[in-house]
């Protein structure tokens, strides 16, 4: 990781690069660290399941996806320190000095005040659930009403899909174990309840929201047709009939091994 040639800004980009030394191969070549203005590198690591992660001076972590594949690679933001609950209406004045992107938490030392490093006795360590960054500011304070559901939802549909993208890219690249594809599966699964989550929230707004509701139907990756089922039950009961018997086409058209392109 280093800096690149100077732009026509005066500025230069901060650069990476991926290198396989074990099999002589470039994953990423001189691509673009991802980071916002002004904004700069505090720390760079790898994840418990050896995918890239930095943290930047904003207080955001990004974790490197489809780094394995030479010119898919990008910077996904897992978690924005400064929207954490604990710092709400500005109660308490800290930073975070990360340590490890782990079992799905980012764990960390809390830094009090303006610490910048952390202090001897080692403190504790802290972790934070992943949340990425995808709704907007006028609903992040209904979270706890109706009206705050599907963006929360959304998040974690977001969330979940992009922790099976990096699981699914590591079992591609290893010899997976059994129990990585059991936790694939059971990822896999975990996205599909949050899509049905969605589809019950966009029946419940009103007939107008179908071509959504049926897009969310169409984004399950299900191919035992339980799911689509389901789907279709939750369409039923909100009286959603035309959007019901679309569901079924596609349940039908799945078990004839037929993409929606086919059609």
């Amino acid at each position: 990781m280093g800096n690149g040639a100077v732009g026509g800004d005066g500025c230069t980009k901060l650069l990476y690069t991926i290198e396989n030394v074990k099999h002589d191969e470039v994953c990423q070549s001189e691509d673009t660290v991802a980071l916002t203005d002004n904004a700069h590198i505090k720390s760079v690591f790898f994840s418990d399941n050896g995918d890239p992660c930095i943290y930047d001076s904003s207080g955001t972590l990004l974790i490197l996806q489809h780094w394995r594949t030479p010119g898919q690679a990008r910077w996904v933001p897992l978690l924005d320190t400064k929207t954490l609950e604990r710092l709400a209406g500005g109660r308490k004045e800290e930073s975070y000095w990360p340590v490890a992107v782990a079992q799905d938490k980012f764990h960390c030392i809390i830094l009090k005040g303006g610490d910048q490093y952390p202090y001897f006795p080692k403190p504790l360590l802290s972790e934070f659930d992943f949340k990425i960054p995808c709704t907007t500011a006028a609903v992040e304070d209904s979270s706890n009403t109706s009206a705050g559901e599907g963006p929360r939802l959304e998040e974690s549909f977001v969330r979940s899909s992009l922790m099976l993208s990096l699981l699914d890219d590591l079992i591609s690249a290893t010899n997976a174990s059994h129990s990585q594809r059991t936790e694939l599966s059971r990822r896999e699964m975990e996205v599909d309840k949050v899509l049905l989550q969605l589809l019950n929230v966009e029946c419940r707004e009103g007939e107008e929201r179908g071509m959504k509701a049926l897009e969310i139907v169409g984004l399950m990756r299900d191919r035992s047709g339980k799911m689509l089922e389901a789907a279709g039950k939750v369409a039923g009961r909100y009286g959603r009939l035309v959007l019901q018997e679309k569901i079924n086409e596609l349940a039908e058209r799945r078990l004839m091994g037929m993409d929606e392109e086919d059609t």
